[in-house]
Formats: structure tokens, sequence, C-alpha cells
């Protein structure tokens, strides 16, 4: 796994496919690399913790991603998973909005 300045892995298109298709909190059981579920498990421990109580964060992204990913319904659960995910990936690698913007471009993964 390529790594960037930080160490964390690179998330390239098919990383970022991996992570979102475990956008509803799919046990990434099925992931056969050890290191890879532990990073998409810690992705979805964050998106928990950010559902739960930072909603008034996550909520800030609906714009962002009902422009990327495609029409989004607001006050849906399935809606508050998937920018929960996109905050939790947002700070843990530092991104700003322009940075997060071009990686959900590379997402193909739509559920």
């Amino acid at each position: 796994m390529k790594r960037n300045e930080r160490g964390l892995p690179i998330l390239d298109q098919g990383l970022l496919n991996i992570i979102f298709e475990h956008v509803y909190n799919k046990d990434p059981e099925n992931i056969a690399d050890r290191e890879l579920r532990d990073f998409v498990r810690l992705l979805l421990s964050m998106q928990q913790y950010d559902y739960r109580y930072r909603s008034s964060e996550y909520s800030q992204l609906f714009p962002l991603f009902e422009a990327i990913v495609g029409p989004m319904e607001t006050n849906s659960e399935g809606t508050s998973m998937w920018l929960a995910l996109g905050l939790a990936i947002k700070e843990l690698y530092g991104l700003r909005i322009p940075t997060l913007e071009s990686l959900l471009k590379k997402v193909t993964v739509r559920k």
C-alpha cells in the first residue's frame, strides 16, 4: 500500500471505492489485507462518532456531496452516513474542501 507523507494510505480510486462500499457500516471482514481492513474499521469508527455527535459539522458537507455524488435526501440516515464518512476522511487527512472535492469525484460507488 502506498503511503503519503503522513504515513497514511494514498486515497486513490480503488481505495476510496473500498471505503465507500462500507459506508453503511458493513463489517469489512471480507477484506483480506489486515492493514486495509483495520484502516477501513478506523474510518468507520470515526464515521460513527461523527454521525452520532457531530451532525452540524458533517451537514456542512451536504452541498458538496450532492453536487458530486448526486442527488441526496436531506434528513436521511443514508445521507448522514455518507457525510459522516466524508468528514472522517477529511479530518483524518487534514483535507481542505477542494481536495475532498477532487477525491469524491473519484468515487464510483453509489448506494
